[in-house]
């Protein structure tokens, strides 16, 4: 059964099924375009746009496609299906139908509240884990150190942050990490454990992920891969952003500080005490950017510490990143609106005859019977007429299975069925 099936209603149900078929379409192919294209590119500024592109262009590209789509094709007509006995004279159709073998498995309804079942579950694991590493992290106090605050503020200076940057440790935290906007947290061990100039490189580098907003980034991608679980290239594409934003920010903090050796002493520190970072910090060491790939690429002499791509070039790249998906990639089709459910109706006549004007039932045979039946908006119908004790036909009418009286809603509703055959 396919899903554009489903979208005969036009309501929420329907346009949220669409999108999020879209969305999926969509974003498989601009993540894998992208993991193809980092298995070429080494640049940690170029994957790194084409990661966040990949990552969230496709909320924009499923957005336009589905706002600018045509609606899907109009439903075929049909024939009434009878098993035995003729009708007198064929009518014209007074309006279409559309064949349905079997009710569809799962509605458009079910689908989208599955997935707003599944999107609760994720953020609330998401929650859970926040809360958890905050836990074990302990509570921040600010580092009242002269020299730290001193290099702190040479470091702002150097990198033209005119915001001030709160410096604090936390005893439970085993990694330095940046926080939110304006937060820097240190272990309480690393400030014994790494030299001055050992320490104001890791300040550096998470300077660069403030400067970057990669917290509030990570956040976004969780966010994402939570709520859109049934993506799973979400998870590469967070361990390839992890790892950019690594590398782009030893750079930073070699570009500011102005020396490569003390940023990769500290990695050597730091190493025996990496852990993944929980979704509300991005900091030194995370689990997407392999330490010695690190250290590699900083003392790499013949390589100028990495840097983001212009604003002008990462602009550009998303543009004609989106602009090709939106004109090459399909969707699924806009729900036609204000269209009305298609209804199935069966006949099935044996030994029995309809009066002239077709409106109701003239006789039954001995043995004989009449089945009419009609699904229509998940609102099901059901005539039986067969011969009685006198002769006469006998009405079992049901809707939706219970037993109702054959009074004169049941009788238009028969005259209206019979009529449009």
């Amino acid at each position: 059964m396919s899903l554009a099936n489903l979208l005969a209603g036009g309501g929420w149900a329907a346009w949220t099924v669409a999108w999020l078929g879209t969305y999926l379409l969509h974003s498989t192919v601009l993540l894998a375009a992208a993991w193809a294209a980092s298995l070429v590119i080494r640049s940690p500024g170029a994957r790194d746009a084409m990661w966040k592109t990949a990552t969230f262009g496709a909320l924009l590209t499923a957005s336009l496609h589905l706002a600018t789509a045509r609606p899907g094709s109009p439903a075929p007509r049909m024939a009434f299906v009878h098993a035995a006995g003729t009708l007198p004279g064929p009518r014209p159709l007074r309006e279409p139908f559309t064949v349905r073998a079997a009710p569809p498995p799962v509605s458009a309804d079910e689908l989208a509240a599955l997935w707003i079942l599944g999107a609760v579950v994720g953020l609330a694991g998401l929650e859970r884990g926040r809360r958890r590493y905050w836990r074990e992290a302990g509570p921040r106090h600010a580092i009242a150190d002269a020299e730290a605050a001193d290099a702190l503020r040479r470091l702002r200076t150097a990198a033209g942050v005119e915001r001030t940057i709160y410096l604090t440790a936390a005893e439970g935290l085993s990694v330095p990490a940046a926080i939110g906007f304006a937060e820097i947290c240190l272990p309480t061990a690393s400030l014994d454990a790494l030299t001055p100039p050992q320490r104001e490189s890791v300040m550096a580098h998470e300077l660069g992920h403030l400067v970057r907003r990669d917290p509030l980034l990570r956040v976004a991608a969780e966010v994402l891969a939570a709520v859109f679980f049934f993506q799973p290239l979400h998870r590469v594409a967070r361990r390839e952003l992890a790892e950019c934003a690594e590398l782009l920010c030893d750079g930073f903090a070699v570009r500011v500080v102005g020396r490569r050796r003390p940023l990769v002493e500290s990695l050597g520190v730091l190493a025996a005490v990496v852990r993944p970072y929980g979704v509300a910090a991005a900091g030194f060491g995370g689990t997407g950017s392999p330490l010695l790939r690190r250290a590699q690429r900083v003392m790499d002499r013949s390589l100028a510490p990495a840097r983001p791509l212009p604003a002008w070039a990462r602009a550009g790249l998303g543009i004609v990143l989106i602009a090709a998906t939106v004109a090459a990639v399909p969707g699924m089709p806009a729900p036609r609106m204000g269209e009305r459910h298609m209804a199935v109706r069966t006949l099935k006549l044996d030994g029995a005859a309809l009066d002239p004007a077709r409106t109701g039932v003239a006789r039954v045979d001995r043995g004989g019977s009449l089945r009419l039946v009609e699904d229509r908006d998940g609102f099901r119908r059901e005539l039986t007429v067969r011969r009685g004790p006198d002769g006469r036909p006998a009405y079992d009418y049901r809707e939706n299975g219970a037993p109702r009286p054959y009074d004169a809603d049941a009788r238009r509703w028969t005259t209206r069925a019979l009529e449009r055959r």
